[in-house]
Formats: C-alpha cells, structure tokens, sequence
C-alpha cells in the first residue's frame, strides 16, 4: 500500500514541480549529493558536488565550511561541553558509542584558472576550543573573483549521533540533518561561518539541491523537495531522488514504519500545496490535526504575509525521545505529541503551527540565526501565536508534572482559558531580566537567557508593535519585510528601516531599548483615592475685591489621586485611563521615566484606573497589577474565587493520582 501511495505523490509532485521553478532566489550554493544509509553502522556515506557563486565585491582564495555533527563527536566539542552545563546528564545519551561525527575523506576544486586538492583544516572562530571540529577551511590555488565560480567535489562519511538534538537516531529510526559538509556565507567580503554551539541554529546560502538517497527498501523516506525518482536496486534497496531550487539546506529521514497520508491545501488567494505527511503508527487519530495546523499555518500566514511559494511540503511526525522533534527545513518541518500531550490541549496544534511558520521565517526569509535569533525564532513566536488565536481561539491552561521518578502527568485545568500571548508573556515574566536581545546565540548567560531573547521577547515586543502602530501601519510593514526579504538575509537594521519607513515617528529609541536594555515592562496602579474638596471658608481675593466665604452647601466636587509606579527596569510610555463614577473619563499618557507618578483630578469620585488600557503593550510582564478600583470589586473578587476553587479542584484530584 506505501508503494502505491509513494506512486501516487511521485504522479502529484512532479506535475507540480514545473510550477515552482523560476523561484526569485539568487543561487549562491548548489550541491548535488549521492548518498547510502547504513543503518547498521549508523553511517551515510556520500559524495557531494557543491557549485559556489562569489557574489560579494571582492575576491577569496579561501572556501570554509561547517561539519555541524562533529559536535557530537566527542565530549569536548564546544556544543557538548555547553549543552553539559545546561542540561544535566546530556551525554549520557551517547554512551554505548552513541557518538557521531563527519569525516571528509577527501576534496577536491576546480575553477577557470585551476584544478586542484585541498587540503581542509579545523578553525575555531568563536572560542578557540582545540577539541572542536565543526568548521573547517580550506585555501584556494587561485582568487574566486565576484561573480565567478568554483565547483568542489567532496567525499564524506558521517556517523549519526544517538538521539542528538536535530540529527541522528533511535532503533531503526533515523533523522538526518546538518549532515554534510555546507558551506559557509561570503558576507560583507568575509565568511561567516560560526562553530556550532548548544544555543544555536544555522545560516546558508540559496541554491538548487539535487539529491540521491539509497536507502534498504523496506525504509520510507521523507526529504526536503520533491521526490523525481524511484529506483530498485538489486541489492534490496532503493535509489530515491529528490530536487529542489532555491532552499539554503537539505534534511532527511528514513524509517520503516511510517504512514503516508497526502492532502492538498487549496484557498482562492494562494497557490495549491500538497502536504505529505509522515506519520508513527499510533498516531492516527492526530493526523486531521497535523493536517490542519498546517492549513491554518499556509492559509494565514500566505494571507498575512507572503504566499508560500513551493508547490510541495513535508510534515514529519518524529518519532517519539528521537531529538529530532520540532525543528524546520526548507520545504520540510518535524512535529510530534506523545502520551504526555494533555487532553484538552491545542497540541499538537501549537507545535505544528510554530514549526510550519519557520518555512517562512527562516525558510523565505533566511536570516542569520547564529547572530540574530531573534529574527527567526521571535518573529515565529509571534506568528505562531497569532494564527493560534485566529484559527483555535484561547486554549485550556496545562502544565506537564514530573514526581521524584521522573514519571509525568499531563495536568489540564479545563475551566480556564489562556490568550495565547498569554503563554509568552508567562514566561517572560520569569526571564525577561537576565540579559540583553542583542547578543549572539552562545554569548547569553544561559539557557533561559537565550529562550526569552530569542522567543519570548522579540515575540512580544512585536505585538506591542502592532498594537501600537495600528494594524493598517502594521499590515504595511510586515508585507513590506516578507515581501522585500524573501530568499535574502536580513538583518536587524534592515527590519527597523521597514517599521520607521511606514511608522508616524521615528522609532529608534524603542529598538535601542529592546535590543540593549535587559529587564521587563511593568506598571502599576497602587493607589487611588478620592476626598470631598475642601469647601470655601475664609477670605477670598484682594483690596476691595477681598470676600469672606463660608460655603457650607452641598458640594459634589471630589479632589482624586491616581498613584502609578513603574516596577519593571525598562521605560516605555503607557496611557492612563481613569473612570469616574458619572461615567465620565481621562487620558493621560505618562512617560514612565519616573519610578512613581502621581496624577491629580478633580471632579466626580473615581472608580477606577487602568495603565495600558487597550492592552497595547504586550511586553508588560504582569498586567495583572495595571487596574484598580477604588473600592474592592466583589463581583470580581467572586469570579476569580470559583476560578480558583475549579484549579484547586483539578489539583487535588492531581496529588491523588501521584498518591
């Protein structure tokens, strides 16, 4: 039956392939790759041909690369030595000989002026590290001028890692990512080519792929493009071959016991996707999710931003503690769920939705994510979260509980809701003060650093954008960048030029305070009171104009005060609407340098006052503290009482399970 439905999408892919050519990349790197998998030996042994365009303004003699798997080469390898200070007990995963690594066997280049070996050396840009193997470089016998080319031939042999992050396998189950030598970038007329690092991701150049993948023929392959050709070899495997133009990667993965399923996504504004998906066996019931969360993700973010522009895209459901779930390839995304998703959740919506939203950032628009995380991850938090709102609505609060064992229990409070920026500002509550956005990758001060400047923040400060900006202003900027930045590398000025292109005012000074203050946003409302004015009793003007008062009558007239403070480290002007008893109402918009403002009004009593009353500014980390009232509100008090009685009801019925 899998032979019959890989028939079928081969008949399906290949009458869409002429469509997505003519894509509007410039093809900077192009390889075409021969390839057998082992799955004995762990192995893939293959030979690269990488055609390189200088498209800078100088010439190179020099060519570097990065062997990402010798990261898991051994334990010394700077990713491994920073993972084992982050993650207890990492290695372990390893042992068993569970290590991996590539080897370049040999290389070889040729160009206009020459032909000639090359004999590769380990750099260390970023550290120095000695034990680290992840980069190498190689000289040229002769310059590559701008718009010339070289061709490289290289035969490597890598060894797949014991469920490494991204790459390697578990069993019979094999994901196979960063797995050949790729060049690094020829930017500003130096290469940019960093080590790999625990906190980091990847930067490429654009190119054509034309690959070759032999596999045992009772393996079911996925892969980045589309597949152009099946064959049988006599040895019982299978030659399958995959192509594709303008992606800057190529991942894989082969296991025996997937599912296939293939939908097509159709919507009258965009283009026809067919979506192939890669499924465990027990996860059946969750392919309409798998399915629609791309959907949702094609549909909004094509709508929102820019058309997805293949014609093809691959959803793998990896396999489950295989370290290959979650992540984004060109044309090719993994997700997953696993006993431990919540009943009740969006999972695995939600991942599906993040990891589909990377083929746009990151796949369209290919920023640098060793030095601007930020540009890839927060832009997708971001999206992520406004197509969850758009297409799910809030989602039901949940928590995963470990005991001293390590067992875990999926824990959903069912009687409560959460926006899902919710979750965001959640988290960066707890984060947002341990350094600054404007870092590279492996220089924050840790794990939880790096996840709220790389995703929490840069997501919310988005959203305090939008809100800000208005969404007219907004729809502009964003079709602006997606539109201008596709199949390029931008990088952090160039977004800020877009928003103070089509912004009202120049908005330098809030990215220097995003990108280069650590800390969060939060205002206060402490306290409000409201006094009878004080009546007219004594003598009142000047010489003969002087009157004595004594007004003992009714007077409506209070005197009120509003006291606001800013709590968080970062100052950003907020607005201050305050409601008055009559139904009446005040604006103010307070600057929020000082750390305590008070605002004096006179008039009807106050009943209560609201810092960002239109929520506008997500990056506030507690907006719980941004209302009060005057007088306690019990209709308030009330409904967050039962709420809390639910919670508490659902975590008894949680300690008696682990009991």
């Amino acid at each position: 039956m899998n032979k019959i439905v890989s028939i079928l999408f081969l008949v399906v892919v290949l009458s869409g392939l002429a469509s997505a050519q003519g894509l509007p990349c410039e093809k900077v790197a192009s390889y075409k790759i021969d390839a057998t998998l082992d799955p004995l030996q762990k192995t893939v042994a293959g030979v690269a041909v990488l055609t390189w365009k200088n498209i800078g303004t100088a010439p190179t003699s020099e060519l570097w690369f990065h062997l990402y798997l010798n990261a898991f080469k051994n334990s010394k390898s700077t990713f491994l030595t920073e993972s084992a200070r982050h993650y207890a007990d990492f290695l372990a995963r390893f042992a068993d000989d569970g290590w991996g690594f590539c080897d370049v066997l040999s290389m070889s280049a040729s160009g206009e002026l020459f032909e000639a070996d090359l004999e590769p050396r380990f750099m260390r840009p970023d550290d120095g590290n000695a034990d680290d193997e992840t980069v190498l470089k190689v000289d040229l016998p002769a310059a590559i001028a701008p718009g010339k080319t070289v061709t490289v031939k290289i035969d490597f042999l890598s060894r797949l890692p014991h469920r490494a992050p991204r790459s390697g396998y578990r069993g019979d189950y094999f994901f196979v990512a960063q797995w050949f030598p790729k060049i690094g970038v020829w930017t500003d007329n130096e290469w940019n080519c960093h080590q790999y690092h625990a906190h980091s991701e990847f930067f490429s150049d654009y190119g054509d792929y034309d690959v070759r993948l032999t596999v045992p023929s009772q393996f079911i392959v996925g892969a980045c493009g589309v597949m152009t050709d099946s064959t049988a070899n006599s040895d019982n495997s299978v030659t399958v071959r995959y192509q594709q133009e303008c992606i800057h990667d190529f991942a894989w993965t082969a296991y025996p016991h997937y599912k296939i399923a293939i939908r097509t996504f159709e919507h009258p504004e965009l283009p026809a996707v067919t979506m192939k998906l890669l499924y465990q066996p027990d996860h059946k019931r969750y392919v309409d999710d798998f399915f629609g969360a791309t959907e949702n993700t094609l549909k909004y973010l094509g709508l929102w931003y820019v058309p997805y522009p293949y014609s093809h895209i691959t959803i793998v459901d990896a396999a489950c503690k295989s370290g290959a779930a979650g992540m984004e390839y060109p044309t090719l995304f993994t997700t997953s769920v696993d006993w431990l998703t919540a009943r009740g959740s969006q999972e695995p919506a939600g991942l599906t939705v993040h990891e589909c939203a990377h083929q746009f950032f990151y796949g369209l628009i290919a920023s640098n994510e060793f030095e601007n995380a930020w540009l890839d991850e927060g832009f997708t938090t971001y999206a992520t979260s406004r197509c969850m709102n758009t297409a799910y609505g809030p989602g039901a609060y949940h928590k995963i509980y470990l005991n001293r064992d390590g067992l875990g229990i999926p824990w959903t409070v069912s009687k409560s809701e959460k926006d899902q920026r919710d979750w965001i500002v959640e988290n960066h509550r707890a984060r947002g003060s341990r350094d600054v956005m404007n870092k590279c990758s492996w220089d924050y001060v840790d794990r939880l650093a790096y996840r709220n400047n790389a995703y929490e923040k840069p997501a919310l400060m988005l959203w305090t954008l939008e809100n800000s900006l208005g969404e007219a202003v907004w729809t502009e900027i964003m079709h602006a960048y997606t539109s201008r930045w596709s199949f390029k590398h931008p990088r952090p000025q160039d977004f800020i030029d877009i928003v103070n292109e089509f912004a009202p005012e120049n908005m330098d000074w809030f990215f220097d305070k995003m990108l280069n203050e650590a800390g969060v946003v939060d205002y206060a409302v402490t306290h409000i009171e409201s006094n009878a004015a004080v009546k007219r009793k004594g003598y009142f003007g000047v010489g003969d104009g002087r009157e004595l008062k004594d007004d003992d009558g009714e007077d409506a007239t209070f005197e009120s005060q509003v006291h606001v403070e800013r709590l968080g480290d970062i100052q950003l002007p907020v607005e201050l609407l305050v409601t008055f008893e009559n139904g009446e109402t005040a604006a103010n918009v307070w600057s929020g340098e000082e750390p305590v403002k008070i605002f004096y009004f006179r008039g009807a009593q106050i009943e209560k006052a609201e810092i960002d009353p239109y929520h506008k500014v997500w990056l506030d980390a507690n907006p719980l503290n941004n209302g009060k009232y005057r007088r306690a509100d019990g209709f308030a008090s009330f409904r967050w009482g039962t709420t809390w009685l639910f919670w508490l009801q659902d975590l008894f019925e949680l300690i008696a399970v682990f009991s």
